[in-house]
């Protein structure tokens, strides 16, 4: 798949620079080519462990007759955020060129850098990025962004900078559900990475689609703690029953990521992936959809095994 695919109009917008015509459009080897998968079960639950996480037990929350209403009410707001371009978050500002620099086999982190330097805030949360426990590989701090270009490398900057633009869309308070947002953040970034390790063999191309899958469901599963939020406002602290709950921040999280690739104009190919996430038959699901799938829970199993041992 050509990186015209995964950024659709923003291709023609966007490109640093003019790419054979041949060379663009042929098909990665091993991904795009491979068949999609048998039929198989569901993917493992992603949504439950984050709740655990987030303290909300069956002790702090509505009974499931309660819960019902105040689901339905966020269903449905999540039904009009879907429906309404207006309501869901827009695009980054230089997400579209910095897509094209990251692809861009003549690119150097230097000019990757010199494009983040632009935007102080991001190149502020670059840093702060490249401190964290996630990327940082020695104890001593990391203060310009030369020296982050140069410790993470350019394949470390495509995920730093996937994820720094993402991030000022993402935030929200969490309110009565306490740490979830920071944990859905987490789980984002975790999912990320792992979903691009899965997409790797497939070359540098599948790898940026799987990443941007990941990012982009975790965009939709903070609208779904969002509409939340709302329909709770106003019932003394308590949330709704954690597996209904849960069902719904597992199915409407990419259902909103699918409507918000499609409002910035990303390919079919990214929306038909994130459309599958949601399809209990599993008959057809590509290689680039089960990257996803599999990436989600894995990050969740690696967030709660911590918490897991230092209960045992």
């Amino acid at each position: 798949m050509a990186f015209r695919e995964i950024v659709g109009g923003w291709w023609k917008r966007g490109r640093r620079k003019a790419v054979a015509a041949d060379a663009s459009m042929t098909p990665l080897a091993g991904m795009a080519e491979v068949a999609p998968s048998s039929p198989a079960s569901p993917p493992r639950d992603w949504a439950a462990p984050l709740l655990r996480l987030a303290g909300l037990d069956a002790g702090s929350c509505l009974s499931p007759e309660d819960s019902g209403p105040v689901i339905a009410a966020a269903r449905d707001a999540l039904a009009r955020f879907a429906d309404d371009p207006r309501r869901l978050p827009r695009r980054p500002q230089l997400l579209p060129e910095l897509l094209g620099a990251l692809n861009d086999d003549d690119a150097s982190g230097r000019d990757l850098g010199g494009i983040i330097a632009r935007d102080p805030a991001l190149a502020a949360h670059l840093l702060k990025l490249a401190n964290s426990t996630l990327y940082r590989r020695d104890t001593a701090a990391v203060e310009s962004l030369d020296r982050a270009v140069a410790l993470v490398g350019v394949d470390g900057l495509r995920h730093l900078v996937a994820v720094a633009l993402m991030q000022p869309v993402m935030r929200v308070e969490g309110g009565v559900f306490g740490r979830l947002p920071d944990l859905v953040w987490d789980h984002t970034q975790r999912s990320a990475l792992i979903a691009a390790r899965l997409a790797g063999p497939a070359g540098r191309e599948e790898v940026l689609a799987a990443r941007l899958l990941a990012l982009l469901q975790g965009l939709g599963a903070i609208v779904v703690v969002q509409a939340l939020r709302d329909a709770t406002a106003g019932l003394a602290a308590r949330v709704p029953d954690t597996a209904m709950t849960a069902h719904l921040l597992q199915r409407w999280s990419p259902r909103l990521a699918c409507a918000v690739a499609r409002e910035w104009g990303l390919s079919e190919r990214l929306m038909q992936a994130l459309d599958a996430q949601t399809d209990d038959e599993r008959t057809a699901m590509g290689p680039l959809a089960r990257a996803l799938a599999l990436a989600a829970p894995e990050a969740s199993d690696a967030m709660e095994a911590p918490a897991v041992a230092a209960a045992a």
